[in-house]
């Protein structure tokens, strides 16, 4: 796999299709191949030429030491874009790569053509901030926690009802997931504090100046539909797509609905 160094981290890449360029930024612990189970393919399809890669604390990239900040994260993905001549492109990001896609819109415009956010929030309410909190909280206190009891946490907080009472969809995550490498090492402490730290952005928000479009998920129990609707009031003339019957995980429980949307922006920009 090729990669590229920014600021002495190694971030590793992959471009699959031809045509303008994509970039997709990746959520919290989301390993980049999880984009060609169903976004690749179909942006590939509607002609786009997509770049998929590995932030920060995620394998096979470096996993400096902690803490991370967002605004670290966006420089690495600004550097990325920079050293493969990609910019202005489109740019798609998903929970902490959400965050990502509109924090770099707004700081480095002449890279972003236009940007969608996909479960997003601009500030943190009670629940997300307990959440992200006792996530740190775990790594302060070098807790280690059987790599089933995460798998199955985690699929709690970003499935909806119906999936995870989808015995079929369920036991084949819990397959897919069980077979990966356990992350809890200092990658997923950075990831976790970059989420913890990201608060407070509504204002600044309103200075983004580029086309964006924000996705949000119905039944989302992190990026709730009153967070990524107060991110698309905030941008100037953003828009707003709202998934029903699905949970945090949208990509993969949505993800027709999810590349309808984003092929359709796309297109329009």
């Amino acid at each position: 796999m090729p990669e590229v160094t920014v600021g002495g981290i190694r971030l590793h890449y992959e471009m699959t299709g031809e045509g303008e360029p994509v970039v997709l930024v990746c959520g919290t612990g989301q390993p980049a191949v999880s984009w060609h189970l169903s976004q690749v393919p179909a942006l590939v399809g509607a002609g786009y030429r997509v770049v998929t890669f590995d932030n920060r604390g995620m394998p096979p990239s470096d996993e400096p030491p902690p803490p991370y900040t967002v605004a670290d994260m966006v420089g690495d993905t600004a550097g990325l874009i920079e050293q493969l001549d990609l910019g202005p492109c489109r740019v798609a990001g998903t929970s902490l790569g959400a965050l990502i896609t509109q924090e770099l819109a707004l700081a480095r415009p002449d890279l972003v053509r236009a940007a969608a956010m996909i479960g997003t929030a601009g500030r943190q309410n009670a629940v997300l901030r307990a959440w992200t909190q006792a996530r740190v909280e775990l790594f302060e206190r070098r807790v280690r926690l059987p790599q089933r009891f995460e798998v199955v946490t985690g699929a709690f907080e970003t499935f909806s009802a119906a999936r995870l009472h989808d015995d079929a969809f369920f036991e084949g995550y819990l397959q897919v997931m069980l077979s990966m490498p356990p992350w809890d090492g200092d990658g997923a402490r950075g990831q976790f504090e970059a989420d913890r730290a990201y608060d407070g952005r509504l204002q600044a928000l309103r200075d983004v100046a580029v086309p964006c479009l924000v996705i949000a998920f119905e039944h989302d129990m992190l990026t709730s539909t009153v967070l990524c609707r107060e991110v698309a009031e905030a941008i100037p003339g953003c828009r707003y797509v709202e998934i029903p019957g699905s949970g945090h995980a949208g990509i993969v429980e949505a993800a027709d609905a999810v590349n309808g949307a984003l092929a359709e922006f796309f297109a329009g920009v």
